[in-house]
């Protein structure tokens, strides 16, 4: 009977690379998505990938994201660069299990998120949807759209699914930027906040241009971003440029571009 050798050891530099690597290979992830994936590579214990991940927030290579992203942990350069020096020193096989488990990872998160797109009302010259992106007990994003066109409806209805997180870290970012550029002070609380909990408040605005008008439903951390979210669109010019964005990304070919050649 052959004698199984025993596991080899794994040091803390290369647990480390490990974290780096998953991270890496599934684009943006909270720590609880980053353990179910380490546990389930059999990659480290528990206990190791909290000390592993502590230590690389505090060196840098890893970052939480800001705003409504505070919960994601996302690869700096720093990390990328630890990466690109010492990450050939991981094994073959450490590196093919992750590279090849991340996609279905993946998209095992994307068919959790709950997506919907809906027609409320469509007649002609007057076609009205509902899309939404929930991701817990409260609606991530809401967008109530209304236009006369009927192709932009239909191509909205039927693609929104495949850029729903496209639109979702759009309007993440539009709020963070927002509350960058709030003034201190604000002369009266704004409406249309609702308040959820101490950590999540929903800013609730509309915006428009020639093609359509949208309302909007953003949940959000802080009522300070929520409040910042609904000023900042309110300028009109603001309001035009965000509504042509959200009709660009939800209704963009779901083909692949080709590749041009000279």
């Amino acid at each position: 009977m052959p004698i199984k050798p025993p596991p080899r050891k794994v040091n803390e530099t290369e647990n480390m690379l490990r974290l780096l690597l998953c991270v890496d290979a599934l684009d943006s992830v909270t720590s609880a998505q980053l353990w179910t994936f380490a546990a389930e590579q059999e990659l480290m214990d528990y206990v190791t990938m909290r000390l592993c991940l502590h230590k690389l927030l505090a060196a840098g290579e890893l970052e939480l994201g800001k705003g409504a992203l505070s919960e994601r942990l996302l690869l700096t350069d720093l990390g990328r660069e630890a990466l690109t020096l010492f990450g050939e020193r991981l094994p073959s096989d450490v590196r093919e299990r992750v590279c090849g488990a991340a996609p279905p990872f993946r998209h095992r998160l994307e068919r959790e998120r709950y997506v919907q797109a809906s027609f409320e009302i469509a007649r002609p010259n007057d076609y009205r949807l509902n899309l939404a992106v929930q991701e817990g007990d409260l609606p991530t994003i809401r967008l109530r759209l209304e236009t006369a066109s009927r192709t932009l409806a239909s191509k909205s209805i039927h693609r929104f699914r495949a850029h729903a997180a496209e639109v979702t870290t759009y309007l993440y970012g539009l709020a963070e930027k927002a509350v960058q550029e709030l003034p201190e002070q604000m002369s009266a609380p704004l409406e249309g906040v609702t308040e959820h909990s101490a950590g999540e408040f929903t800013a609730h605005t509309q915006i428009q241009n020639e093609r359509a008008r949208i309302e909007v439903w953003l949940l959000l951390p802080t009522r300070r971003a929520a409040e910042a979210f609904i000023h900042a669109l309110a300028e009109p010019a603001m309001g035009k440029q965000t509504t042509q964005g959200l009709l660009t990304m939800i209704t963009a070919s779901l083909r692949p571009k080709r590749s041009q050649t000279t």
